[in-house]
């Protein structure tokens, strides 16, 4: 389960006063959701988006800055060929893969990952209902979706985004690019 947090703790962690992070959470730019008792709780997940999304430093206690992402690709030759592309950049990221579908809806609820990439040109299932239906999934508001297509079209692109993905990417997949989506504001980029 992800680890949640008090405005206290967030205060504390971030050197900030605690009306501070109550006025971020009322102001809806920091997700939250109060107990039984009226009191505010954030997930680390949240915490996490929200300090990379407003270009803060992030905690080691949050992952610092690796970024952990699951990609789903359904071509097992491509998938190996990026696992190698990302032995680049290992220090900055945790990646997992899978060439099931069916295999990274059961793995990414345990693995809350910071995001989760999907080929659009699975077999399995329609990968643009599986974003729409991943961004819908409450539990999983968190975790940023991106597409990415060898047929990588401006159509493609419209399509992804309209179902909920932050950007669709072209295959081979590019890790620098791939990793400066988490470290850009994404709102910034959905929004230019």
């Amino acid at each position: 389960m992800d680890r949640l947090y008090t405005t206290h703790d967030i205060s504390h962690l971030l050197q900030v006063d605690p009306s501070t992070v109550s006025k971020w959470i009322d102001r809806g730019i920091l997700l939250a959701f109060r107990t039984p008792g009226g009191h505010r709780r954030v997930r680390a997940a949240d915490l996490r988006s929200f300090l990379i999304s407003h270009e803060m430093p992030v905690p080691e206690e949050l992952g610092g800055d690796v970024v952990r992402l699951m990609l789903l690709d359904g071509e097992k030759l491509l998938l190996e060929l990026t696992r190698k592309a990302f032995k680049a950049v290992a220090s900055s990221v945790d990646l997992h893969t899978t060439s099931s579908a069916v295999e990274a809806l059961l793995q990414v609820v345990d693995l809350k990952p910071h995001g989760l990439v999907v080929d659009l040109g699975l077999t399995e299932l329609d990968a643009l209902e599986l974003v729409r239906r991943l961004k819908a999934h409450k539990p999983l508001e968190s975790v940023k979706l991106v597409t990415m297509t060898s047929r990588h079209t401006p159509e493609a692109v419209e399509a992804s985004l309209k179902a909920g993905a932050v950007a669709c990417l072209p295959k081979p997949l590019d890790p620098g690019a791939l990793l400066e989506l988490f470290r850009v504001p994404l709102a910034m980029r959905r929004s230019g």
